[in-house]
């Protein structure tokens, strides 16, 4: 029992106590993402004219190709892939199907649900463009509204492509001052 405890906190570590922690907010909430999200937004050459391109990662599933939505490259699908491919660049090994279960209530419990922005903040986080990346869209589930403020796709700012983070949960994003001007590559201008 020892070792199990051992590898989900080797798991949680990057998460809660790393200086460049990795956030988990609305890991839960995720999960019930509608299927066709990125779908909605994908527009890999700029079709639209807004000078900005963002594609999907089709990554394997069980049954069929999955729209990637973990990672900042986008590649898994469902947290369970994600937690492999994240074990195994760092030397974890996941021993079946019970300690995933264990590593992914423990993810679950230590992320926070995420709450609906403040109108005012939006207006603004939407008036400085961040919203043609970090969409404003809602979704429903079990009666909650969620708005995870990303496309879950991938951008390319001049410094390959890297998905576009959920900000849902992350009350200082709104207001801060963007990244999209400094580091927006000379074509997306």
């Amino acid at each position: 029992m020892p070792e199990v405890q051992d590898t989900v906190a080797k798991c949680l570590s990057c998460h809660l106590t790393a200086p460049d922690r990795i956030d988990i907010v609305g890991l839960t909430a995720l999960q019930d993402l509608p299927e066709e999200w990125p779908f909605l937004f994908e527009d890999a050459f700029d079709l639209d004219g807004d000078g900005i391109a963002g594609a999907m990662r089709f990554v394997s599933g069980s049954d069929r190709p999955l729209a990637g939505i973990f990672g900042e490259k986008l590649a898994a699908g469902r947290f369970e892939d994600f937690a492999q491919i994240a074990a195994g660049a760092h030397g974890i090994v996941i021993d079946g199907p019970d300690e995933m279960a264990r590593i992914r209530a423990a993810f679950e419990a230590l992320s926070p649900d995420p709450r609906l922005p403040d109108s005012d903040a939006l207006q603004r986080f939407e008036a400085r463009g961040c919203a043609s990346c970090h969409v404003t869209r809602t979704f429903e589930h079990d009666g909650r509204t969620y708005m995870p403020l990303s496309d879950f796709l991938l951008h390319d700012l001049g410094n390959g492509p890297r998905r576009t983070a959920p900000l849902w949960g992350c009350r200082t994003c709104l207001d801060a001052s963007g990244h999209v001007e400094a580091t927006r590559a000379p074509t997306e201008r």
